[in-house]
């Protein structure tokens, strides 16, 4: 009884790893599918982007975005309002170069990190 649970058991494991191989062989249908592995710089300017952007509201009178710049940069974009005085701005700025500084680090990619910052005030 024994044995043939074990055949069973390696039968269905097969099944599935041949499945998989073959799905991942088959082109994709439609061009949205198409597989892309992101550069690490890329991915880390995803990320930030995405957990750490601001947009200039009711309550901020800046917006600071993350994009990568190859080879090995990410741009601090920030965009603000005449009423944002330098202070809040220039805080702002080193808290989102920390943020980056932290997120590099969490992936062990510190070492190479660079950063750059990209200011427009915004004109009414």
């Amino acid at each position: 009884m024994r044995k043939s649970l074990m055949i069973g058991l390696f039968t269905v494991c097969s099944i599935a790893i041949l499945k998989l191989a073959m799905q991942s062989a088959v082109p994709p249908t439609q061009p949205g599918m198409t597989p892309y592995t992101p550069t690490r710089l890329e991915w880390l300017a995803l990320d930030l982007e995405a957990s750490y952007h601001e947009d200039i509201g009711r309550n901020s009178d800046y917006s600071l975005h993350y994009l990568p710049k190859p080879p090995n940069t990410v741009l601090i974009f920030v965009h603000y309002k005449s009423e944002a005085s330098a202070e809040t701005v220039n805080h702002a700025i080193d808290s989102a170069k920390d943020v980056v500084y932290q997120d590099a680090s969490s992936h062990g990619w510190r070492s190479w990190v660079k950063i750059e910052v990209q200011r427009k005030l915004i004109q009414k």
